[in-house]
């Protein structure tokens, strides 16, 4: 009789490998020219967007002044690698520090020139209020305020996203961070010297601020101290402020923390006295001779700063002084002289600007940048004859900041405080460690573009105008002094140039980010409908992949669709290469499923749709090369928000604040921004609206964003061209195959989670209630006379403990029979001299054979059996003396034909033995519990089990055309309509593999003989609806399909943990902690209720003495479910792929060791 699944010829496997080859060749083909059109940019149409001018003219302007002289000592900077804070100032070791807000433009020059920074002042703390608390900023509009140590004494942050942290914790720099304290106020960009008077003069607030300042440094270990910075403090309070700062500095220095305080040049010497005594350091503000609320002038002429310095070092001591260096503009504006009239100098309007904007300035109005002899400060002024106003600009540049610190090193001062990153002359870095080089002044030839990004115009729709370029100046020195005298920037250094659009008065565009979602998209698309109103949605590619419908819905009813990433990743975050992919795949999404090329995109998080400096320009610019247009939004609705999750009134006034700010310039814009997908969006449609009606009620119109532009639908959303169809239809099959696979994984994942955690309860309830039913049959009631079957194929090293196992069995009416199946090795004769007496006495038969296999073995004897039960015992076995008399007393009932013993493993000596036995009492005796309940046992082991000859001889006895003869055997006596049931006292020890090699081998063996039987009583429903209809069912979804898809569920939850932690390190915002939540509660939901159920399982095993130690298993649970995962796993394909190929089974004899534990050893020895 052939095997189950055996095919000679191999027909089924050649024509499944033939399906195979084509769909493998298919696939590849479709795979090959999809990936090649992702990784090739399509060419997009260009907008055409115009460029914007401005009507500015040059002044011709003449050089004036002296030079002057100084020499230059020589070059010096770190020479060992102590703290800055522990390196006396202005040793021969010159320090140097910046100054630090929150702004794009600094944080990005500080990741350019962290390793020239040794010590930085961040502008993070602030007294706003008479009593003293600690206050800190929001770093984004609106501004808003918040104190940094709450009223329940909580500290809260002050670098946002913790940027600075993670940039020295990934850079490993040693620079220091020392946050500054100042009276600044940034909701109305004031200082407020009074609150400060008012706030020294009460003794109550003074105190509370330095214990808030105590704890802050505290709670951020990671701080070295503060600077202070009041400023406009009233003279009669400057006493209370020196006494206080010595309060200050003798708490600090006793917790090994340092004070530096910043000192204006118009503080009196007596201030400035008490600032020395009692602070590490004074940090001279040598700049601002003239500033915003002055006349124009220069910000720090050459002699102003040498005498400023001079004075303060007749009453700081050079070890305490740090000179401020600026690097700044400004912009006065002053009305255009009248023909035949003196100029006027009254000053109609000032603005400060970084390094780069004076430049750009002058680049806008071809005005000739110089400096100024006497002032030995750059130069320039301009007529904006649209404003009828003259500019006149002054800044401080690289050559003046190599004129300052070389005339400051004359003096013996070589520490240095920037004043302010992201507002510097880049060329300043190439002289800022070596000033007093030869070569310092032709450094600053090369002058770098600045990193602030000019914006013009008004409007959400931003294009990149023009791209950095670097500058470049002449500098002349004057020989004997080494200063330069002069700078002619025959190249001005040019940033990014954006230009924005689409600002229409009384004419707004709704938006709609993250979606298609089939929960919130609908709702809004019906809303939109209703209302006649069309909206741009801007998609993300995975999400569209799910919902193809609702992404050709965007399109049969009217609205327009951008690109907005395929995963919808921080593009600030990634490479090139991955941003370009990003929008490759859903650019081809949209050609295939649309047949269109949107060229709208939006950045995910709205990164960089308002770049601010070059680093955040650089991506803008990369996506409008690929043919892009960038839509920005002005009005956001913060529909978004959950914390706390707005009302449709407070998301309705949300955009009523926007719009009343558009007299501001560069706050107008029309795009309002809500979202349709990424979260609950109840709110977005409860808002709707409402945001509809009283918008229009307030005259404005709802237009699309073509509008805006100037342009239509179709040309914001041009047709694929003829050639690239063919590519598209490819592409679909591609985006096919990847949403099914997606939701396999998934589904897999969940579906999986639920259904063996649903089958864990189910069995678990099921076992409680057999055990709660079972009804013991007292010993004695029944004991009619007994076959113990033993087959035996090269045992002899574990025959002869078999044998006497079962002669020791308490229950005596037996005859034990040794089925020998052609053994190689001394089997037959070790039984046979083992127990001569034995087998005299008749209690012992011991038998030989050709080899046939185990089956055939078991055959032999029982067509020879007169007695009316047999036990069947696998020769690798020892039994507890009570086992027999468990089982055997089960047969009164005559509808019994089989019970199964509780079979355990014995050679508990490694530890997959013990995991081996862990396997037997959490899952196969406990599912043999549960299906005992309805006498549908669907196993009886091999090494311990009782049969009803005569049903057996009815069905032919132990099949040989499936490897798996016990279970096969048993589903044969309940399709005849026997009950099979469990006895779980009866118990027997066997032997399991000792290594991984084995136990694959063994149960390589179990499931494809498994596999062969289920198939081989398919139809058993229909003799026996409850094995047909339960237990075949639970076997093949349970036992066959989940665990060989169970890697799958590992992998699922691996890969979102990696991933949510990834997002949440490098851009907290990304992480999406409810999906995250929600993985990890399905997860550890089903670690649970497995381990509960196991705790079950192993109670119900506890009634036995013998049993006890079981429970120390139960720790191993998880590692050992997370371990058989992938072992079974790898079974599992073997036999699927065995039973598809159709070759045939042959044994695999598993080495025998004859060890067993000492707790099997005792249970078995004897009674």
């Amino acid at each position: 009789m052939k095997q189950v699944f055996y095919d000679p010829q191999l027909k089924r496997w050649k024509r499944l490998r033939r399906v195979l080859d084509v769909t493998g060749v298919i696939s590849t083909v479709v795979l090959v020219i999809f990936f090649f059109s992702v990784i090739k940019q399509q060419a997009l149409p260009d907008l055409l967007l115009p460029t914007q001018k401005r009507n500015y003219k040059a002044l011709k302007e003449q050089r004036v002044g002296d030079q002057l002289k100084k020499s230059v000592a020589r070059p010096t900077r770190r020479k060992t690698r102590r703290p800055a804070s522990q390196i006396l100032l202005n040793s021969d070791e010159g320090v140097r520090a910046a100054f630090y807000t929150n702004s794009d433009a600094d944080y990005s020059s500080l990741k350019a020139h962290l390793h020239q920074i040794d010590m930085l002042f961040p502008d993070w703390l602030h007294v706003l209020a008479p009593d003293g608390n600690l206050i800190g900023s929001t770093p984004v509009f609106p501004v808003s305020l918040y104190r940094i140590v709450d009223q329940n004494n909580v500290v809260h942050g002050v670098d946002p996203e913790n940027k600075i942290r993670r940039l020295l914790t990934v850079t490993k720099d040693d620079m220091e961070v020392f946050p500054m304290l100042n009276d600044y106020n940034p909701l109305n960009s004031t200082w407020d010297g009074d609150v400060i008077g008012k706030m020294l003069e009460s003794r109550s607030a003074r105190e509370n601020l330095h214990l808030q300042l105590d704890k802050f440094l505290y709670e951020n270990p990671g701080y070295h101290g503060i600077v202070l910075d009041f400023e406009q403090v009233p003279d009669e309070d400057e006493k209370l402020y020196v006494d206080w700062v010595g309060e200050v500095y003798n708490d600090l220095r006793a917790k090994n923390l340092r004070l530096y305080i910043a000192a204006q040049v118009s503080m009196s010497d007596h201030v400035l006295k008490g600032f020395a005594k009692n602070t590490d350091g004074v940090i001279l503000m040598n700049y601002d001779q003239h500033e915003t609320e002055s006349e124009p002038g220069p910000i720090a002429a050459q002699d102003w700063f040498e005498g400023n310095l001079s004075r303060a070092l007749k009453v700081i001591p050079k070890e305490k002084l740090i000179c401020g260096i600026g690097n700044y503009a400004y912009d006065w504006s002053v009305p255009l002289p009248e023909k035949g009239k003196k100029p006027s100098t009254k000053v109609i309007d000032s603005e400060d600007l970084s390094v780069q904007e004076a430049w750009q300035r002058a680049s806008d109005s071809d005005a000739d940048v110089r400096l100024e002899g006497d002032e030995l400060n750059a130069h320039f002024a301009y007529d904006d004859e649209d404003a009828h106003v003259r500019h006149q600009v002054w800044f401080l540049d690289g050559v003046t900041a190599l004129n300052e610190i070389r005339a400051s090193r004359q003096m013996g001062i070589r520490t240095f405080a920037l004043w302010r990153l992201g507002m510097e002359d880049g060329s300043i870095w190439s002289v800022w460690d070596h000033p007093s080089a030869k070569d310092a002044p032709q450094q600053l030839t090369k002058v770098p573009p600045g990193i602030n990004v000019d914006t013009e115009g008004e409007g959400d729709i931003l294009r990149i105008a023009s791209r950095p370029k670097p500058g470049a100046r002449t500098v002349n020195m004057d020989s004997d002094n080494f200063t330069v005298t002069d700078e002619h920037m025959t190249a001005l250094p040019k940033s990014y140039v954006t230009q924005q659009y689409g600002y229409k008065p009384k004419e707004v565009a709704l938006s709609f980010d993250d979606g298609p979602d089939p929960v919130w998209t609908p709702k809004i698309l019906d809303i939109l409908k209703k209302y006649d109103i069309k909206a741009t949605f801007m998609v993300i590619g995975e999400q569209a992949v799910d919902n193809t419908g609702l992404l050709k819905r965007y399109i049969r009813e009217g609205h327009e669709i951008g690109n907005h990433t395929f995963t919808h990743p921080d593009i600030s975050e990634i490479s090139d290469g991955q941003l370009r992919l990003e929008l490759n795949f859903t650019e081809r999404l949209f050609a295939s499923k649309l047949g269109i090329q949107p060229l709208y995109f939006r950045p995910p998080y709205s990164i960089d749709q308002e770049p601010e400096t070059n680093d955040q320009a650089a991506p803008a610019d990369r996506i409008q090369q690929m043919g892009y247009t960038i839509i920005g939004n002005k009005i956001d609705t913060d529909d978004w928000n959950e914390h706390p999750r707005k009302s449709p009134q407070e998301i309705t006034n949300n955009v009523l604040a926007y719009l009343n700010t558009m007299d501001v310039p560069w706050k107008r814009g029309s795009i309002i921004l809500m979202h349709d997908g990424g979260g609950d969006r109840s709110a977005t449609v409860s808002a709707l609206p409402l945001l509809i009606t009283t918008l229009r009620a307030q005259g404005y119109k709802f237009v699309n964003v073509s509008d805006l532009m100037g342009k239509t639908t179709a040309e914001v959303m041009p047709p694929i061209s003829p050639k690239m169809r063919w590519q598209a239809r490819v592409d679909a099959v591609a985006f096919f195959f990847y949403g099914f696979f997606r939701h396999f994984v998934v589904d897999v994942f969940f579906i999986g989670d639920v259904l063996m955690s649903a089958r864990l309860i189910l069995v678990g309830i099921l076992a409680l209630i057999d055990r709660i039913r079972r009804r013991r049959i007292p010993p004695g009631v029944f004991e009619p006379r007994i076959a113990v079957l033993i087959p035996a194929y090269n045992e002899e090293t574990v025959i002869v403990r078999t044998i006497r196992s079962v002669l020791n069995s308490d229950y005596r009416n037996i005859r034990v029979i040794v089925i020998d199946d052609g053994s190689k090795d001394s089997t037959f004769e070790v039984a046979r001299e083992a127990y001569q007496s034995e087998i005299a006495a008749g209690k012992l038969t011991v038998l030989t054979k050709p080899n046939a296999g185990k089956a055939e073995a078991l055959n032999f004897a029982v067509r020879q059996l007169d007695e009316e039960f047999y036990v069947g015992i696998d020769a690798d076995t020892v039994i507890a003396p009570d086992a027999i008399s468990k089982l055997v007393c089960h047969f009164a009932d005559p509808k019994v034909g089989a019970v199964a013993g509780n079979a355990k493993v014995g050679n508990r000596v490694n530890l997959w033995t013990r995991w081996q036995a862990l396997e037997y009492i959490t899952s196969q005796n406990f599912e043999r519990r549960a299906l005992d309940l309805f006498n549908i046992v669907t196993v009886v082991p091999g090494a311990i089990g009782a049969w009803r000859t005569a049903p057996v001889l009815r069905g032919g006895c132990y099949p040989i055309n499936t490897v798996a003869e016990d279970a096969d055997l048993t589903m044969n006596l309940l399709e005849q309509g026997y009950k099979v049931i469990y006895e779980d006292s009866a118990l027997a020890f066997t032997e399991a593999p000792i290594n991984a090699k084995g136990l694959m081998r063994q149960r390589f063996r179990w499931s494809f003989g498994t596999l062969q039987a289920v198939f081989k009583h398919k139809q058993a429903f229909r003799t026996n609806p409850a094995m047909g209809l339960f237990a075949l069912p639970n076997i093949v979804i349970f036992q066959i399909l989940l665990p060989l898809v169970s890697p799958f569920i590992d992998l699922m939850f691996v890969a979102g943990v990696i991933h949510y932690f990834v997002d949440k390190h490098f851009h907290p915002e990304a992480a999406s902690a409810a999906s995250f939540e929600k993985l990890l509660t399905y997860f550890l939901a089903f670690l649970m209720i497995d381990f509960v159920t196991s705790a079950i399982a192993f109670s119900l095993e506890r009634r036995h003495p013998s049993s006890k130690g079981d429970v120390w298993l139960l720790f191993h649970i998880w590692l050992q479910r997370f371990t058989y995962r992938q072992v079974f796993s790898v079974v599992l394909f073997k036999t699927i792929k065995r039973a598809i190929d159709g070759r045939p089974f042959n044994w695999d004899k598993i080495e025998r060791t004859a060890k067993m534990s000492r707790q099997t050893e005792e249970i078995t020895a004897g009674s």
